[in-house]
């Protein structure tokens, strides 16, 4: 709407609306030449219910028989793409439109990569399971064997000390006097 325009209408829906009362006088001030152009107005003001669009009517799901679901299941399997010649084919021997065919197999491709991405996810998680307990199973195997002398460490005392060194044993108690840990 143009600056300084000002524009009241009645209801279109007068009578039939029972938020308006009697039709209200046009109010418009005097306008310029520059704004009396054809394009100055082009947007339709009216009832705020007026120009809605009905809401469309969705299809009914379409059910297919069982013989049909298995041919396409037993298609799918084999192929996950149809040309358009194959599913025109495919279509007229099941008795089914092109359209129906092609959404068919758009809907079945992405089942079937929702079911293997939750696939490869339940593996990975058995995998990290079992990684789990393969280091679970290492470290109990570690603390029960002695560790392997070194023989470098044989002839220096204090790397002997450390390589014997085993806090997470549990005939081990380690306390600390004043920030320095000694091993009990």
């Amino acid at each position: 709407m143009l600056p300084g325009l000002y524009l009241l209408l009645p209801c279109p829906q007068q009578g039939l609306c029972p938020a308006h009362g009697p039709p209200e006088p046009l109010l418009t001030p005097p306008l310029p030449a520059a704004a009396l152009s054809p394009f100055a107005a082009t947007r339709r003001i009216g009832h705020p219910y007026q120009n809605r669009t009905p809401p469309k009517r969705k299809k009914p799901r379409t059910s297919f028989s069982r013989v049909q679901i298995c041919e396409l299941e037993k298609r799918f399997h084999r192929q996950k793409y149809l040309a358009s010649a194959e599913r025109a084919t495919l279509a007229k021997a099941l008795k089914m439109t092109d359209a129906q065919v092609k959404t068919w197999f758009q809907n079945r491709r992405t089942k079937w990569r929702r079911q293997t991405a939750e696939e490869r996810e339940a593996e990975r998680q058995q995998a990290n399971r079992l990684m789990l307990h393969l280091q679970q199973e290492a470290f109990q195997k570690s603390l029960s064997q002695p560790l392997p002398q070194d023989p470098l460490c044989m002839h220096n005392s204090s790397l002997y000390a450390l390589q014997n060194l085993q806090p997470w044993a549990e005939d081990n108690k380690v306390t600390s006097v004043s920030g320095v840990a000694s091993v009990v």
